[in-house]
This record gives C-alpha cells, sequence and structure tokens, in this order.
C-alpha cells in the first residue's frame, strides 16, 4: 500500500482527480437514488441501504473478477451453432446446467462457470444448481455464496476450488442444508 501512495505522490494532480472522480460518483449515486426513496411510502433505514450497497460492491466486484456474459457470448463460448445464440445459455438454465443472473435489466452469466480452455461449463455447476432448487434458493443467492469466504473451506472462496466439485458440493450443501 505504501508504494501505491508514493506513486500516487509521484503524479502531479493524482490525487485531486481521484478526489473530483469520487465527488462525481456521489453526485450521481445521490441521483439515481433519491427519486427512488422518494417514492417509497416508509423510510429505509440505514441498515437496509448499507445492506444493498454491500451486495452491489459483491456484484460489481464478482463482474470486474469474472466477468459477466451476454447469452450470445456464452453461446458462442460454448460452441452454439444456433442463429438465435442466446436462447441456448437460457435452456442450459432452466435445466439447471447454468447459473443466470439478473443484472440491469438483462440476464447475464458469471464467468467463473466457465472452464474457457475447453469451452464448457465447469462439472461442479449443475450439482450446485440441484442443492440450492432442492433448499429454496436462488441463483443470485449460490453466485454470491460462490465468491464469499465459506467456514465450510476454510475460510477460502468457494468458487477457488470449483475444480474440486466433492469439496465444494459438501461445503453448499453444509450452507444451505444448516437448520436452526
Amino acid at each position: 500500500m505504501n508504494t501505491e501512495i508514493h506513486h500516487r505522490e509521484d503524479q502531479p494532480g493524482a490525487n485531486s482527480a481521484a478526489v473530483q472522480d469520487s465527488l462525481v460518483n456521489l453526485h450521481r449515486s445521490l441521483d439515481a437514488i433519491r427519486p427512488a426513496l422518494a417514492s417509497l411510502p416508509l423510510p429505509v433505514s440505514p441498515e437496509v441501504m448499507a445492506g444493498m450497497q454491500a451486495t452491489e460492491n459483491a456484484w460489481r466486484a464478482m463482474e470486474a473478477e469474472f466477468g459477466m456474459l451476454t447469452g450470445s457470448q456464452v453461446g458462442e463460448l460454448l460452441g452454439s451453432r444456433a442463429s438465435g445464440r442466446s436462447s441456448y445459455p437460457s435452456g442450459k438454465r432452466k435445466a439447471g446446467k447454468l447459473i443466470g443472473v439478473r443484472r440491469r435489466n438483462a440476464v447475464v452469466y458469471p464467468g467463473f462457470q466457465f472452464d474457457q480452455d475447453v469451452g464448457r461449463i465447469r462439472d461442479v455447476i449443475p450439482g450446485l444448481i440441484a442443492v440450492i432448487r432442492k433448499h429454496g434458493r436462488t441463483e443470485e443467492d449460490l453466485a454470491q455464496w460462490l465468491c464469499n469466504p465459506s467456514g465450510y473451506l476454510d475460510g477460502d472462496r468457494p468458487v477457488d476450488h470449483l475444480g474440486e466439485p466433492e469439496r465444494v458440493l459438501g461445503a453448499a450443501e453444509g450452507h444451505y442444508g444448516v437448520e436452526w
């Protein structure tokens, strides 16, 4: 972290540009959120807002690290020859073989579920979808769980162990199957 601070100090105006970008982002955020909050009949608690912000930040981190592919991109990656390539992943999703999440009014597919070297869906994904369906959870829940540290994996993220299907499936069953 120290080198980053020194690096920025070496670049004239870098700090002021970062501050300006932060202020612009703040104003855009407020302009987008205020009308939605004003339209609600009851006040929203700070805890709910903080939770929503944390969830959105997690989605953005997932997208930055793994990408969120469109249906057409998935169809191309998986070698679909259909003219409407976006229908191919939709069918796979309905069949419980592919995780799709709604983002910005579209269904997108987190890139972590693909073995891009061979152009296929990782073997563990259908099993994970079966676990969440059995426990009444959503694909959004699953995608978020995969990218967060898990006590069932000694604090590692499940996404970092997708090549170990039995281990990840056991962790998912432990996580979703626990009853209090």
